[in-house]
């Protein structure tokens, strides 16, 4: 009988050191400090020195998320992952971000191999990554299977996707655990599908061992078991890892424990590493020490339908431009901000993107397609069709729908500027970007202003900002 331990990061959106964190404390959310490289990075030496059979892996959205690695194309977290003890990871939507030889390029730079077995070169045909690896143990080989994102062409700006093509993954998953059949002792799937999509690829790809989930930022604290196979996921934003201990006789698990571990404040720090993000950092001390203003409410993304963090971009949008509503992407990434100062480098962490500021008309029919298209993203019984991240954020609209309803029926009442919708009528609408509404790109007027110029200049007007908790967005 052997044992092996695997640790599991995902999903950590440049969250480089310690930082605020949100928990639940009964009913209400509650700030502790949590995460950072230079913890996650001491404590898994201090496993793998205990234990020869130790694997370490990456989920994705590894190479964005705030300042340094936005403004450095990824380049900045380079030298701290040199000193991370990872053994392989997997891109995530996000990864992509600096188009495709951008990707190539960092990924040549690191000392443990890039899986994804289901995007390809679209010139070449040919598998753009390594499909999965071989790890040769003490008494144990493991198989390493990648899965990315399988929608970036179709969720994300389209640069993201230049040059490839992506599939769900099925096929070639299927594929990769047949090859390494009588191989290995143990089959893992590091993935970037997103829990529901995870669970259902599972349930239909036989000899799977463990599924590494990511994407989709849940914590999980128990194992979910589909067709034999367990799956994990361990949050996000550097604050969580998900540490599974297992004991495998002939080729098969006798036993598992699994915790999903809180990274705070009592972990020690790997000095090397708290050094190297110390000078990742330094650079934007200016943007990290300038106040842009203040909030009374605790600024998070935790919740489905609607977020804090959310209604404060959208609340700027509207108050920047003369429109009846605004909307956000539903996004899963950024820190929560507690209640205090908030600095021109925490609005970095809540929209890295920065996109640039369109207003489009809609006609309130178009409108209700379009919200019924992202409630079907979010809520689909198919969990491949589950494309989007959370609910569309927005400000000046009130919906009250139902979840379980059918395609294209979910919606039972919508409001504009509190009054019922009317399908005829041209409504003005303010967002961001290219990944919102990409099927009207052609209708979007943009005005070259950029979201963190509107959010400082609203910031500066309201000085402090107490977000109204009312809920808008309403499941019924």
């Amino acid at each position: 009988m052997n044992r092996l331990t695997i640790l599991q990061q995902n999903d950590t959106h440049g969250c480089l050191e310690i930082h605020p964190e949100l928990f639940w404390s009964g009913d209400q959310p509650e700030i502790k400090q949590a995460g950072g490289f230079s913890r996650i990075s001491k404590y898994v030496e201090k496993v793998k020195s205990e234990n020869q059979n130790v694997l370490f892996f990456d989920g994705g959205d590894l190479f964005h998320g705030t300042l340094p690695l936005v403004a450095s194309k990824g380049e900045a977290i380079l030298p701290v992952l040199e000193a991370l003890p990872l053994d392989g990871w997997v891109p995530g939507n996000w990864d992509f971000a600096y188009g495709k030889e951008q990707l190539r390029f960092l990924a040549s730079r690191l000392h443990f191999p890039t899986l994804a077995c289901n995007v390809k070169d679209e010139e070449t045909g040919r598998s753009f990554l390594k499909p999965y690896m071989i790890k040769e143990m003490d008494g144990i080989t493991v198989g390493v299977i990648g899965l990315t994102y399988p929608y970036v062409d179709e969720t994300m700006p389209a640069s993201f996707s230049d040059g490839l093509t992506f599939s769900r993954g099925i096929e070639e998953a299927r594929a990769s655990v047949e090859q390494l059949k009588g191989e290995v002792d143990l089959i893992v799937l590091v993935s970037h599908l997103g829990l529901p999509l995870d669970v259902r690829l599972a349930s239909i790809v036989d000899g799977i061992d463990i599924v590494l989930s990511g994407h989709s930022h849940d914590r999980i604290e128990w194992p979910i078991t589909v067709n034999g196979t367990l799956v994990v996921q361990a949050g996000s934003s550097s604050s969580f890892l998900g540490r599974i201990d297992v004991l495998i006789e002939s080729g098969k698990i006798a036993d598992y424990q699994y915790r999903l571990i809180s990274i705070d404040e009592s972990f020690p720090e790997d000095e090397e590493a708290a050094s190297l993000v110390a000078g990742i950092l330094q650079p934007y001390s200016r943007e990290r020490e300038t106040i842009v203003g203040t909030t009374d409410s605790i600024l998070h993304r935790m919740t489905l339908n609607e977020a804090p963090m959310d209604k404060l971009i959208t609340d700027a949008y509207l108050h920047a431009t003369e429109c009846d509503l605004a909307f956000s992407h539903g996004w899963r990434y950024g820190p929560p901000i507690p209640p205090g100062e908030i600095s021109e480098y925490d609005l970095h962490s809540i929209i890295p993107a920065n996109p640039e500021i369109f207003t489009l008309e809609m006609s309130g029919d178009q409108l209700v397609k379009a919200l019924e298209e992202n409630l079907e993203m979010v809520f689909s019984a198919d969990p491949f069709k589950q494309k989007g991240g959370y609910v569309l954020r927005s400000s000046g609209l009130f919906m009250a729908f139902k979840p379980y309803n059918p395609v294209g029926n979910r919606i039972e009442k919508l409001l504009i500027g509190g009054k019922e919708v009317v399908l005829s009528k041209k409504y003005k609408i303010a967002g961001g970007g290219k990944q919102l509404f990409k099927g009207a790109e052609a209708s979007k007027r943009y005005h070259g202003i950029k979201a963190i110029d509107v959010l400082k200049q609203y910031l500066a007007e309201k000085q402090t900002i107490n977000i109204d908790r009312k809920q808008r967005i309403l499941s019924i």
